[in-house]
C-alpha cells in the first residue's frame, strides 16, 4: 500500500472551530481510530468498516494522486518546484498548509474561492481528454508514482484514475455548491 491522497470537505465554520480547538482537531483529522474496531484476526472487516466510514460524501480518496496531477498539469515534480498554474494545480499538489501534521507532510486547504475553481476547471476535462492525455512511454519516463510492475505503466493500470475522475469532479462540484473548503492530505 503507498500513499493516498485524501480530500475532507469542510465548513468554514468547522474549520474555523477545529484549528483553535486541538480536541476537535483530533477527533476530525483521526475519527476512524474512534470508531474501528481492530479485530486483527479479521482484517477484512476492518479494511470493510474503514471503506464504510469513507463513503462518506464529505470525504474521497484517490491512489494515483500523482498520475492524476501529471495528467491535469503535465508536470511530474513532487518538489513542490512545479510551473504548473492553479486552479489545475491545486487538484493534487495545491493548498495553503495548516498546523495538521498528515502522515506526509501537513494537511492543506483550499479555500472557497480555489473550491470554487477548480470545481469550474476540472468540469472542463473529461475523462476522454484525459485519456487522450495519458501516454505510457511519456509517464514511465516520468516516473509516476506509482510506477507499477512489472513493466510499468500500461492502459489496464490507469483505468482505475479514469474511472474515479467523474466522482473527484462531482466531489468539487458538490463542495463548490455547498461553500465548503476542502482539506488535502497525503496519508
Amino acid at each position: 500500500m503507498g500513499i493516498t491522497a485524501s480530500y475532507k470537505r469542510i465548513t468554514p465554520q468547522k474549520f474555523a472551530e477545529i484549528q483553535n480547538d486541538t480536541e476537535a482537531a483530533a477527533s476530525f483529522f483521526n475519527p476512524d481510530l474512534d470508531n474501528l474496531v481492530f479485530d486483527f484476526s479479521n482484517p477484512q472487516a476492518m479494511i470493510a468498516q474503514l471503506q464504510e466510514q469513507r463513503s462518506d460524501e464529505h470525504y474521497f480518496s484517490l491512489e494515483d494522486w500523482h498520475a492524476l496531477h501529471f495528467l491535469l498539469t503535465g508536470e511530474s515534480s513532487l518538489e513542490g518546484d512545479t510551473q504548473a498554474l492553479p486552479p489545475l494545480s491545486n487538484v493534487v499538489m495545491g493548498g495553503t498548509p495548516t498546523q495538521f501534521e498528515a502522515g506526509y507532510g501537513f494537511v492543506r486547504y483550499l479555500t472557497l474561492e480555489e473550491v470554487r475553481d477548480v470545481a469550474n476547471a476540472l468540469s472542463q476535462i473529461s475523462v476522454e481528454e484525459l485519456k487522450r492525455r495519458f501516454n505510457s512511454t511519456v509517464f514511465n519516463e516520468a516516473e509516476i508514482y506509482p510506477n507499477p510492475t512489472p513493466g510499468g505503466w500500461e492502459e489496464e493500470e490507469i483505468e482505475p484514475l479514469f474511472e474515479l475522475y467523474p466522482k473527484l469532479v462531482e466531489f468539487f462540484q458538490n463542495a463548490a455548491k455547498e461553500g465548503d473548503i476542502v482539506l488535502l492530505s497525503s496519508d
